[in-house]
């Protein structure tokens, strides 16, 4: 009995304890944001009218802080606007800020499944991480040069027979190089089954970025709405996205194995050499399957879209780089990786542009695993933490004249000025979730700019009236910007 009675007082020792100590964490009050209203919490408080990061810029700074909380429906929204914020909770507290919140729109296109950016954090996706840096990293991203250069000299010349098509072209040039390198397909048109698959996928995905975009990632119970109902018809996108996604990822494999296994049309790729060397990926618990994933999530968004905008609202950035490209690179041959060095005003051009059109300006959605606090605040678990680059990336005291493009702002003596703040490292992603494929996104878009930059001047259409037609410099306000393939 007075065991009984010791066990008792034990389990109300332990409770007690930790109930003072909940509660005293939750005695800080909530980061700033709007009061709400009962039930529905912050809905109404968004701005519609404006993109969702400048939404959430307005409203952090409506409310003087750079870690605003929303409540959406009962759902903790932490939105972070500043390179400080980021960097105490994101980057040195990576161990519990980098798992992903459940996205039930993302669920139901198939992709939470054994997508990496959006596995949940745990031992697969630390698997699926691991796999794709041996694939692809800072020094592997050089053995596919070769491919590099073929795609770049044909989207050269297809801007030079149709520059009225230059979208389709950048769409093309991103879809095709990928198939390249992964599958080793010879993707030659826009109109080809997998890269058509990809793209109108992420039609879909790049809409679903930002939670709460659907109404499903509000009320999840709605998932269990038949798609004719009213109010379905996010259903029919997602099966839309899933079916896309299967012949993107499913057919290019089946279409390796094959070539494999009869020698014809077959082309070495990254696909092909893994499965050449399936058991030691084996050994290292890597699978088929978990390389059938790892290849169909080496798309990745490519700023080129935006650099044709930058240009043409900015010619006398394009004059300078032409000038220093003639200079270093001459007129008789096209650039290659090996002149980056000796181009520190291209280089400054891609940091400015990434920085002044971030192609992810939110980032990708992440979920705090256990309570934290910050400067007083209390932040709970289970919260979603969106980082708002694109606000963190227009901080007038890092990047004076934040609208302006303005490349100088990097350049010292001629040269990259390391004291200034690189925009990369909040671009590709913060913590133990920054992109493990940037490296290769970064040098595809340093040979594209460069070698269209030697050949090209790039102007606005013209009208009717043979004037060029005025620019406004907006995009769309999916969560992921310009042309881009998963």
């Amino acid at each position: 009995m007075s065991y009984i009675y010791a066990t008792q007082a034990l389990a109300a020792s332990v409770i007690a304890f930790v109930a003072i100590r909940k509660w005293g964490k939750r005695e800080l009050p909530y980061p700033p944001g709007p009061k709400g209203y009962p039930v529905i919490g912050n809905v109404l408080d968004i701005p519609r009218n404006v993109s969702p990061w400048e939404g959430f810029a307005s409203m952090a700074q409506k409310y003087g802080t750079d870690v605003l909380r929303l409540n959406l429906l009962g759902m903790n929204i932490i939105v972070l606007s500043s390179e400080e914020a980021i960097s105490n909770l994101v980057d040195q507290k990576s161990a519990i800020y980098s798992d992903r919140p459940n996205m039930p729109m993302m669920r139901l296109m198939g992709l939470m499944d054994w997508a990496l950016s959006l596995l949940p954090y745990g031992e697969k996706w630390r698997s699926y991480r691991k796999l794709f840096h041996e694939i692809l990293n800072v020094r592997t991203a050089e053995n596919f040069d070769s491919h590099q250069y073929k795609r770049t000299h044909s989207f050269l010349w297809r801007l030079l027979n149709s520059p009225e098509n230059f979208e389709d072209d950048i769409t093309f040039l991103s879809g095709s190089l990928i198939m390249s390198i992964a599958y080793g397909l010879d993707v030659r048109s826009v109109d080809d089954p997998y890269l058509k698959a990809t793209t109108e996928a992420m039609e879909g995905v790049k809409l679903a970025v930002v939670p709460g975009a659907f109404l499903v990632d509000i009320f999840p119970i709605l998932r269990y709405v038949p798609s004719w109902f009213p109010g379905g018809g996010f259903k029919k996108i997602a099966e839309e996205v899933r079916n896309n996604l299967a012949v993107s990822v499913n057919g290019p494999m089946a279409y390796v194995k094959e070539t494999m296994k009869s020698g014809e049309g077959f082309q070495h790729s990254v696909v092909s050499s893994c499965l050449s060397r399936l058991e030691y990926f084996e050994q290292r618990g890597h699978d088929e399957t978990a390389i059938r994933d790892v290849a169909g999530i080496m798309f990745t968004t490519t700023a080129l879209l935006a650099f044709f905008l930058v240009m043409v609202l900015n010619p006398h950035v394009m004059r300078k780089a032409q000038d220093q490209l003639d200079q270093v690179v001459g007129r008789e041959r096209l650039p290659e990786y090996s002149d980056m060095k000796d181009l520190p005003y291209l280089s400054a051009i891609i940091k400015e542009l990434l920085r002044w059109s971030p192609p992810l300006p939110l980032g990708f959605p992440k979920r705090v695993m256990q309570d934290d606090t910050y400067n007083g605040h209390f932040i709970p678990a289970g919260a979603t933490i969106i980082e708002n680059t694109w606000e963190v990336l227009r901080n007038p005291k890092m990047f004076p004249e934040p609208e302006k493009f303005d490349p100088e702002r990097y350049l010292k003596d001629g040269k990259i000025d390391p004291s200034v703040f690189e925009p990369e490292r909040r671009v590709f992603g913060s913590g133990r979730r920054i992109c493990p494929g940037r490296h290769f996104s970064l040098r595809t878009l340093y040979l594209n700019i460069a070698c269209v930059l030697s050949v090209f001047d790039i102007e606005a259409p013209l009208g009717e009236d043979g004037k060029p037609q005025p620019l406004s410099g907006e995009f769309d306000k999916a969560a992921i910007r310009c042309e881009l393939s998963w």
